[in-house]
């Protein structure tokens, strides 16, 4: 323990040192809440990429005259002279595009035809098709002596159901969306830890592998105390990135957005549309309940839920680090790795999409069940299952299994680490690994 003590503190202690850790956990999340104030920025004005769009409508149907409505970029300018001579027309004038609609008599419409200077964007196209659709709607509705207005206040109509759940202690209040955001966020955190650190685990076996280092180090440690060294030595380094990103993002979000603003130059008319849609946003979230958000968080057992999380979070890292670094010794260089990479990616990204769909559709199904005990896809299945409520004895059987899984995994893994740490000049096959581990000492 001695010695696998010293060689997780010189993975940690060479890891955190370097300059690139340093400038990356410093630029990341500044780069992370950079970039989604671009995203907010530019949702609210997305208009101030896109240049104005004269649109000549030639009605055939008579319909339609100046009842399409114009909106920051687009401009309806109606016509009819032209009919036969788009092409010209369009030609020798400025405008963007022409609108051709054929006759009509309001209950069904022939096929619209728009001829443009060049292909329009998606949601030119789509603006165009929802003003004519809501001139023919108002026409029908007219028909049918229906009022617009009063068609309006009936599809404002909603519902919001209140779930309670019967558990062994009596009636709890739930929430879907809150316990399917902790339980998927949980699930994302410990599928990106594995990634991103697995790799890692891989890598610095490669580069030891490949500068001989690993030779003078083999001669002090077994083979197996510098594989689990190196497995805890990254894991540290990966939770001292993960807490630091945290605490950077929750200080430095507020000064990062008022700096983006400051920098945008901004129109008047952009900031007013910008609040008038943060104040629309605010009266939704309290007209939907959502500010009810807080209380329903209290409903759930956290202390469980951040146990487990730890719980998988370490398992499941190891289990899959060990297999990294299984691969990293058995190959001489990453471009080695890519046959033995995809059976160990296809179970985490397999447990990811699954998660996102069976298993919040059927939380306590059978393939959600069997998913949450097999230790290749249980930290990310169980961790989606467990705010919704799962039963002791399943989530104490997963736990057992996971350790199982754990101990016979980095027991596999030592034994291709102590022969593929030394193996040099041969790209071995999955019968080559079989045969190292079979070996004895």
């Amino acid at each position: 323990m001695n010695k696998i003590f010293l060689i997780t503190k010189r993975e940690y202690l060479s890891r955190v040192k370097k300059k690139s850790f340093i400038v990356m956990t410093i630029l990341s999340p500044l780069l992370i809440i950079l970039f989604y104030g671009l995203i907010f920025f530019f949702s609210f004005n997305k208009d101030l990429t896109e240049d104005k769009k004269n649109i000549t409508v030639c009605d055939e149907s008579g319909l339609f005259a100046n009842k399409l409505k114009d909106s920051k970029t687009i401009v309806f300018n109606y016509n009819g002279s032209i009919k036969g001579n788009e092409e010209a027309y369009l030609k020798q004038g400025d405008d963007y595009g022409i609108l051709i609609i054929p006759e009509s008599s309001g209950d069904s419409l022939g096929k619209v035809t728009f001829i443009s200077k060049e292909q329009p964007s998606l949601s030119t196209q789509s603006y165009i098709e929802d003003q004519i659709e809501n001139v023919l709607k108002n026409i029908k509705l007219g028909k049918f002596g229906i009022e617009k207005e009063l068609l309006d206040k009936v599809n404002q109509t909603s519902v919001s159901i209140n779930t309670v759940k019967l558990t062994d202690e009596g009636l709890e209040k739930g929430n879907t969306g809150v316990t399917t955001a902790i339980g998927y966020f949980s699930a994302f955190l410990i599928y990106l830890f594995i990634f991103l650190y697995g790799v890692q685990v891989m890598r610095g076996v490669i580069e030891e592998k490949t500068n001989r280092i690993v030779e003078v180090i083999i001669s002090s440690v077994k083979p197996f105390q510098l594989m689990m060294g190196k497995i805890i030595g990254i894991a540290l380094v990966g939770l001292t990135q993960f807490i630091l990103w945290a605490l950077l993002v929750i200080v430095l979000s507020p000064m990062v957005s008022k700096l983006i603003l400051s920098f945008m130059d901004l129109p008047p008319d952009a900031i007013q549309s910008m609040s008038a849609a943060t104040q629309q946003g605010a009266a939704q979230v309290k007209q939907n309940g959502v500010l009810n958000f807080l209380s329903d968080l209290s409903q759930y057992n956290f202390t469980l839920i951040i146990g487990m999380f730890i719980f998988y979070f370490v398992s499941g890292y190891l289990f899959y680090g060990a297999l990294f670094a299984a691969v990293g010794s058995a190959v001489d260089s990453e471009t080695d790795t890519q046959q033995f990479m995809l059976p160990i990616t296809i179970p985490l990204v397999f447990s990811l999409v699954v998660a996102q769909s069976v298993v919040t559709s059927s939380p306590n199904g059978n393939i959600s069940f069997w998913l949450s005990m097999i230790p290749l896809t249980s930290p990310i299945v169980m961790m989606v299952r467990l705010p919704f409520g799962v039963p002791a004895w399943q989530l104490g059987l997963s736990m057992v299994c996971m350790i199982a899984g754990f101990v016979t995994v980095v027991w596999i893994a030592g034994r291709i680490y102590r022969i593929g740490i030394l193996m040099y000049g041969k790209k071995p096959s999955y019968k080559d690994l079989i045969k190292w581990i079979g070996i004895k000492q």
